[in-house]
């Protein structure tokens, strides 16, 4: 047990390691034919591709112990591949927007501003998240906005109608425009995300991989 004046640093560990490891890898996850997170854990490419934007990328911004950061990374790799625990991919993507913003943008945010350059699986992360609420959309529903995956069957994205309906009305964009729009969008982001150097072109070639060579081998370009 640890007693601290402020716990703070320890929730933002929580937000950053643990639930931004989810939001981080399972909806490329997901497209590239997965179901359940003890199942990426069991896919080479997808549990590298998360180790190495933990260890790499969002450990190295956070203001506590290195080695308790590592400690807590290795035990969420733990508890992620639990055999009693069927955790579907599709109930930890319902509302990424919002889960995006919370739990990775301040990791990419503070590692541009501490390395001086975009973090590989961050930005990766970032274009899967546009894959998943844009993949050969169908239809707007009142349940949600229906798109198809890669190997064939339908899927609901879930969120708040304004974000649904942003995606909709952008769902005949080119890549490049609808990473402009998505980046740009300050009421997703709270900030223009298109001022980061490089950013916009980075996520648009991500996209572009994940939609032509499938979210398995974009995730391995990282590695």
């Amino acid at each position: 047990c640890i007693v601290v004046p402020d716990v703070t640093p320890y929730k933002k560990r929580k937000v950053r390691i643990l639930n931004g490891a989810h939001t981080g890898f399972v909806l490329g996850a997901y497209l590239a034919g997965l179901d359940i997170v003890r199942d990426c854990m069991h896919n080479d490419t997808i549990r590298d591709f998360m180790n190495k934007m933990l260890h790499e990328e969002i450990i190295p911004t956070l203001p506590l112990d290195k080695q308790d950061l590592e400690h807590f990374a290795s035990a969420v790799e733990d508890r992620f591949n639990n055999p009693f625990v069927d955790h579907e991919l599709m109930s930890i993507s319902l509302n990424s927007t919002s889960k995006w913003k919370a739990r990775n943008m301040p990791s990419l945010l503070d590692y541009v501003q501490e390395k001086g350059k975009l973090p590989a699986c961050l930005t990766m992360s970032l274009a899967a998240y546009i894959a998943f609420y844009s993949n050969d959309i169908q239809e707007l529903t009142d349940r949600g906005l229906v798109c198809r995956r890669p190997k064939g069957n339908t899927y609901i994205v879930s969120d708040d109608r304004w974000v649904l309906e942003f995606y909709w009305s952008h769902r005949g964009d080119s890549t490049e425009d609808l990473v402009h729009a998505v980046l740009a969008n300050c009421q997703m982001w709270d900030q223009d995300l298109t001022r980061i150097a490089g950013l916009e072109a980075a996520v648009a070639a991500d996209l572009t991989l994940i939609r032509t060579r499938g979210a398995e081998a974009a995730y391995a370009s990282c590695l």
